[in-house]
């Protein structure tokens, strides 16, 4: 690698470098070229130490490369929104002062080893640059706090920063507590921070009460998510974070990381934030916190309150039948008419917990759109169909059913007629065309038969279709298995009228015709056919209506000829009656 010269020396024979002479590869040449173009649509640079995916944005650091010049043309783009640098050793001074000179980068991640002087020299970057709104750090093993300093200084001279990560392997971004708490005090300068991750293996130590103090002060008034999933948090963490983000009225997302750390204790503090006029929440990850029924009970306490959450994620926990119980009580009770994801995977809950889950499915209120189940522990995975089929009959809203098993044979069987009864084409039409995923099936039409998933791929479809068409979905599936409407009788009902609904339905059912990959001639035989086993019906239809109505005319007749029949015999009684009473009556004078 040739090391670096002056801003003036790279201005001057800009237009006279021979790219072979400053490059190790094609593709790295390709790079340079494109830069030195101002090619519009080259907007993403990763500057790494090896061939990751291959890719024409990829700049593989080699010997022969010039970095400098590589820094001079990232310096005077004018296109480049993406930047990010993976590269051990560390880059050099001469490519990291022509990075900052750009003004056009929009995303900056840096990675793998970093120099303690890296973020010296890039504070210029991150003041001068004002349409930075993304910055990553990914360093494993990184654990200078002279870095950290460095890094603090540059940060604080940067208030366009919309997404700030920290990012981290086994070993993760190694600050000391002293130096991390330095950068967390110094956030209160990012007042356009919308999201802040701190997904790497910290130790913070009083970390926590920083970042809160941080948000009670007015620090970060626009943040909207939280993400602390690698981050070691506490009972007393977790305290000190809820007392913060009580008066973070803009967060909407938080992920709490994955630890044994946090029991009945802190959720509490948690379910006492929903109950909190403050709480704007619609996300929360607890994934693998070791959240056992009594800690879902306290959850479940505060969501019952809570109405504007959307996704819950509680999987990978030790959450059992009466964990499910009471949290299903409490999302039935309130939340119901928002929650569109909710993630049970890896919880011991048994087919008891399905049976309370059924409830929330079937609800007329339910919005849920992805429901993740995992595997049931000790179920008969027939009869985990079989209540799911059942509870989603009438359900409109789920279109994910995430099962831990595969759906064969009995299963299948139960699924298809969940996703299209084909006992009658009302039937039919009163089956589930909203389900697009169960358990993990891959959904290749060309090259599988399986009933289930050419349902589910037909419903996938309807996400496809303009409002106004998403009728084509039961369509398909009534042509599917009644191609020319073969069962007329249920129409005969309506008489001719049925005539031109007919017409109208297979104008509209036309557009099924790319499904079935049929011609518009083979596809109008259809609407033919049907027509034909209707119009032969019709005189069957008209004889059957006259002899009714005239075994109907009989039956009147008859019954009012028995009227006549009754009223003589009743008149010739009353008659006979009154001529036995005379008689007796003429008796009684004689023998008086």
């Amino acid at each position: 690698m040739v090391g670096s010269r002056d801003y003036a020396y790279y201005k001057e024979h800009a237009q006279d470098v021979k790219l072979d002479d400053i490059t190790s590869s094609e593709r790295n040449k390709n790079i340079i070229q494109k830069l030195h173009d101002g090619d519009s649509e080259f907007t993403s640079l990763y500057i790494l130490d090896d061939d990751r995916n291959g890719e024409d944005d990829e700049f593989i650091v080699l010997e022969g490369d010039d970095l400098g010049w590589l820094g001079y043309f990232i310096g005077e783009s004018k296109t480049l929104k993406l930047l990010r640098l993976s590269c051990n050793p560390p880059p050099p001074i001469g490519l990291l002062e022509g990075i900052c000179r750009n003004r056009s980068i929009q995303s900056l991640e840096v990675k793998n080893e970093i120099a303690d002087t890296t973020f010296l020299h890039l504070t210029p970057f991150f003041s001068n640059n004002k349409n930075l709104t993304t910055f990553t750090l990914g360093c494993d093993g990184m654990g200078s706090d002279l870095c950290a300093q460095y890094f603090v200084v540059a940060l604080v001279k940067c208030d366009s920063l919309t997404h700030l990560c920290f990012e981290g392997g086994a070993d993760g971004c190694q600050f000391g507590d002293d130096a991390f708490n330095n950068i967390l005090r110094v956030l209160h300068s990012q007042s356009e921070l919308e999201r802040l991750s701190l997904n790497a293996h910290y130790t913070v130590g009083e970390g926590y009460a920083t970042l809160s103090n941080t948000l009670r002060l007015g620090g970060m008034g626009k943040l909207r998510v939280l993400d602390l999933i690698y981050s070691d948090v506490d009972d007393e963490g977790l305290q000190s974070m809820v007392a913060g983000i009580s008066h973070c009225r803009s967060l909407v997302e938080l992920n709490l990381p994955s630890n044994n750390q946090i029991t009945v204790t802190g959720l509490r503090a948690l379910s006492g934030f929903f109950q909190s006029e403050s709480c704007r929440l619609e996300s929360l990850g607890l994934g693998g916190v070791v959240m056992d029924d009594e800690g879902a009970i306290v959850l479940a306490t505060g969501l019952a309150r809570y109405k504007p959450l959307k996704h819950l994620d509680i999987s990978g926990n030790d959450i059992g039948d009466e964990g499910i119980a009471a949290l299903v009580s409490g999302l039935t009770i309130a939340a119901n008419t928002s929650l569109e994801t909710l993630r049970l995977s890896r919880n011991p809950f048994t087919i008891a917990g399905i049976r309370s889950l059924s409830t929330l499915i079937q609800s007329e209120r339910s919005c849920l759109k992805l429901l993740g189940l995992g595997s049931i522990r000790n179920g008969d995975n027939e009869e985990v169909a079989v209540i799911l089929a059942n509870a989603l009959t009438n359900n409109t809203s789920l279109m994910n059913l995430g099962l831990g098993y595969d759906i064969s044979e009995a299963r299948g069987v139960t699924f298809s007629k969940l996703l299209c009864d084909t006992s009658s084409i009302n039937n039919i039409y009163s089956s589930n065309h909203t389900l697009e995923v169960i358990g993990d099936l891959e959904y290749d039409r060309e090259t599988t038969n399986d009933e289930v998933l050419k349902y589910l791929v037909l419903n996938r479809n309807t996400r496809c279709l303009n409002p106004i068409d998403r009728g084509l979905v039961p369509m398909c599936k009534i042509l599917i298995h009644h191609p020319d409407l073969a069962d007329m009788k249920p129409f005969y009902q309506w008489k001719l009228k049925v005539l031109p609904l007919m017409v109208k339905w297979f104008q509209k059912a036309s557009a099924c015709q790319d499904y079935f990959e049929e011609s518009v001639d083979v596809f109008q035989r259809r609407e033919l056919s049907a027509m034909y086993r209707f119009i032969r019906g019709v005189p069957m239809l008209v004889a059957d209506g006259f002899w009714s109505q005239q075994l109907k005319q009989v039956r009147v007749k008859k019954r009012n000829f028995e009227e006549v029949e009754k009223k003589q015999l009743l008149a010739i009684l009353e008659k006979k009656r009154k001529l036995e009473e005379e008689e007796m009556q003429v008796l009684d004078r004689l023998s008086g």
